[in-house]
């Protein structure tokens, strides 16, 4: 399947974004590449709260080893070695909640910036609507051909590649907001 570019009305230089930015032939120059390559996928969690989940895990196999001692402990060493479990338990809550109180600031940090997509199935969305993105290498233009996403999609302007990425976002924030992706028919595009 070919498009036609809608600035030169040819198809003969036109290819998909996704195989232009594979293509070893014709190799694309950084700045050009970061313009037309998918935006990265959010991260759910940050580094400093997975550090503390993973030392809440290694303290909770502490805890376990706890359990074990006590199991085989005399009875005059049970107080001693209750207290020192529920200290134990103790760390371990703290390091969750501290985790959980570290994810979630870096949560409202993302949103305060005003990033899109701030969510990995708003990022799902971006990455379909780039998928079915197409470019011109006369015009140097990226577009949309008639029904890319749905039977009823406009084509798009030739968008230069500054403002591509912009343009793929709000295409699917306006998809999302639409109720999510109906691919198109197999008719080709022309």
């Amino acid at each position: 399947m070919t498009a036609a570019c809608p600035s030169c009305s040819t198809a003969d230089r036109t290819l998909l974004v996704t195989a232009a930015l594979n293509d070893p032939r014709e190799e694309m120059d950084r700045p050009t590449r970061r313009l037309l390559d998918v935006p990265r996928e959010p991260k759910s969690v940050s580094p400093g709260s997975t550090v503390l989940y993973v030392l809440a895990g290694l303290s909770g196999l502490s805890v376990l080893g706890s359990l074990s001692v006590m199991q085989h402990a005399a009875r005059e060493d049970l107080a001693y070695l209750a207290g020192e479990l529920v200290v134990r338990l103790l760390v371990v809550a703290a390091l969750l909640v501290a985790g959980w109180l570290v994810r979630q600031a870096a949560r409202k940090r993302r949103l305060a910036q005003g990033g899109w997509p701030v969510s990995y199935e708003q990022w799902t969305l971006v990455h379909k609507v780039w998928r079915v993105a197409w470019l011109c290498r006369a015009c140097r233009v990226a577009f949309f051909p008639l029904g890319a996403l749905r039977p009823d999609f406009p084509a798009s302007p030739p968008l230069r590649y500054e403002h591509f990425q912009d343009w793929l976002n709000e295409t699917a924030r306006q998809t999302e907001l639409a109720g999510g992706f109906l691919p198109a028919t197999g008719t080709p595009a022309t």
